[in-house]
């Protein structure tokens, strides 16, 4: 497995550290926690883009803090990891959704990648989702294939 035990280790930890299990956090509490740990990944990020010098006007192009620019990134692992979880995401299932999206962009690479096929509500590419049979223009989770009334 690409991940291994990572998300079970995350668990632990925040369990034995912070006495919260995210895979038992539901509604209002599990909305907060995704909230901050978004927050919180989209911060480390930042710090990470601080760690390099990213400004074309910048005198000190190409300097790279590696080790704390990898640090950084390891931090932000860890919110991703609590997102994860609070959505009761496993090892397992990581591995089989990552592989089978590593796929998909393999083959549209492959395929000269100019992805304009997308649903016109949510703007999901409809090759990651099935389009609706009501709507082909959006997808199925936007506009759901509803079957026929009863009367």
């Amino acid at each position: 497995m690409l991940f291994g035990k990572w998300l079970e280790e995350t668990r632990k930890l925040q369990i034995e550290s912070f006495g919260t299990d995210p895979t038992q956090l539901t509604g209002p509490d599990r909305d907060l926690y995704l909230a901050i740990n978004n927050l919180a990944a989209r911060d480390e990020l930042s710090e990470a883009l601080g760690e390099h010098s990213w400004k074309p006007w910048s005198k000190t192009k190409g300097q790279l803090n590696r080790r704390e620019y990898i640090k950084e990134h390891v931090d932000g692992l860890h919110f991703y990891a609590n997102m994860l979880l609070a959505v009761q995401c496993t090892d397992e299932e990581l591995n089989e959704l990552y592989l089978e999206k590593m796929q998909v962009n393999r083959d549209r690479q492959a395929a000269g990648y100019v992805n304009e096929n997308k649903c016109s509500i949510c703007k999901r590419a409809l090759d990651d989702v099935k389009p609706s049979v009501l709507n082909p223009d959006a997808c199925e989770l936007c506009v759901p294939d509803v079957g026929p009334k009863s009367d």
